[in-house]
């Protein structure tokens, strides 16, 4: 999609309401918006460097950038009126509302805005914080890595590793991961299937395959739907409301593969796991009758 535009800023961010209602924002507060026709430039209330935009409609916009920069736009015009409880820079924003509204940056900055004003949140980490996203206010994401800045923002020696953050609505707490790249964005269709994106090419998936061909009860359970229904709800509603069930969501993911590789086609032996299991599941609330 090509505009005239001048001049040709670094955009670093982008979010809309609709197909014809998109906000584009960049370096030196570059504020571009598209309405379904054409791009144009809006005036822009700072200088700053912008790295993210949200918003709850088309007339209440959110725009965060260096030095703690919090921009609103009112669908019509955009303020930097907003008072800012840090300095340091914000790289990612998201919410579930109006009044409900998350931002996080570098040194492990995580910001909060309830409706009337923004304040600092306990992150419990240093690392700098480039993406968000959740379902709910009781389940959101942050990601990034940590940086020390000694070969310059672009350098793979300058980071330490990437790392994903996890808010269940009282704390954050860093979920444990074995990569080595730092990681700039997240997006989910829903609580159990997640995507975050990398350096040096990193793609990271959370939840069931899509097919269900790598999970062991799928395959164990081929001829009853309606156990996979009841594990699918256990694991959704229940496991998925906690940080320790998330990693265990996870981890049960990596194992199914090769657990379904190792046990034969034989029809014995899954009865008898098949029965083990049937033992062992009511006890931890699923039902499978």
């Amino acid at each position: 999609m090509e505009h005239n535009i001048e001049p040709r800023e670094f955009l670093k961010g982008v979010w809309g309401s609709s197909a014809t209602d998109v906000f584009a924002v960049g370096e030196n507060g570059m504020i571009l918006h598209y309405d379904g026709i054409e791009w144009i430039k809006m005036k822009s209330p700072t200088v700053e460097h912008l790295y993210g935009v949200w918003g709850s409609s088309s007339s209440n916009v959110y725009a965060v950038g260096a030095l703690g920069t919090i921009l609103h736009y009112n669908g019509l015009i955009w303020s930097a009126d907003i008072e800012s409880p840090t300095k340091e820079g914000l790289r990612a924003i998201w919410g579930t509302g109006s009044s409900d509204i998350y931002s996080g940056g570098d040194s492990g900055i995580i910001l909060h805005y309830d409706g009337i004003s923004w304040s600092e949140m306990e992150s419990n980490s240093t690392a700098w914080l480039l993406g968000m996203w959740g379902t709910s206010n009781t389940s959101i994401y942050a990601v990034g890595g940590f940086y020390d800045g000694v070969g310059g923002w672009f350098s793979p020696d300058s980071w330490d590793g990437g790392v994903i953050l996890y808010y269940d609505g009282n704390s954050w707490s860093e979920l444990k991961t074995d990569i080595s790249s730092r990681l700039f964005s997240i997006w989910g269709s829903s609580e159990s299937d997640i995507y975050a994106v990398g350096a040096q090419a990193t793609i990271l998936h959370y939840g069931e395959p899509a097919d269900g061909s790598e999970c062991f009860f799928e395959n164990l359970y081929e001829d009853n739907a309606d156990k996979v229904t009841s594990l699918r709800n256990f694991r959704d509603d229940v496991l998925n409301t906690t940080r320790q069930g998330k990693l265990a969501i996870s981890t049960y993911y990596k194992l199914s593969p090769f657990v379904i590789k190792i046990i034969p086609n034989n029809r014995w032996l899954r009865s008898k796991l098949e029965n083990s299991i049937d033992t062992i599941l009511p006890f931890l609330g699923v039902d499978i009758d």
